[in-house]
């Protein structure tokens, strides 16, 4: 792993604690504030997520809106406030299955019965 030259996030300009706070952004190269623990308090000027090899990219504030603001023009602002609507309702998640249904049948009975035509 490569260690920035200085000490300096690029997104807010702060100085960091230690080298091992900072990470480079895989968009712009800079370095920038990134928390490695869950458990303790940090500053974080990006975020870190598995990407398509399943090695973890980091990526600065800064670039994540300016991707933003990228998808929002190739939509067209309507489209992307409705999906910002959806993701509201639905959490920003895909909603889960419909639950299996309840008992299966007892023996000798069929889930369905058979509608003959007239």
């Amino acid at each position: 792993m490569r260690a920035p030259a200085d000490l300096t996030c690029a997104v807010c300009g702060e100085t960091a604690e230690a080298a091992t706070l900072l990470a480079e952004c895989f968009e712009c190269d800079r370095w920038f504030h990134l928390n490695p623990y869950s458990n303790q308090p940090g500053k974080d000027c990006g975020d870190a997520v598995i990407g398509p090899t399943d090695g973890i990219e980091t990526t600065c504030n800064d670039c994540i809106e300016a991707a933003e603001r990228r998808r929002v023009a190739a939509l067209g602002p309507d489209r992307a406030k409705a999906e910002g609507l959806a993701g509201t309702v639905l959490g920003g998640q895909v909603p889960l299955p419909p639950a299996r249904p309840g008992q299966a049948p007892t023996e000798g009975r069929r889930a369905f019965r058979r509608v003959d035509d007239e």
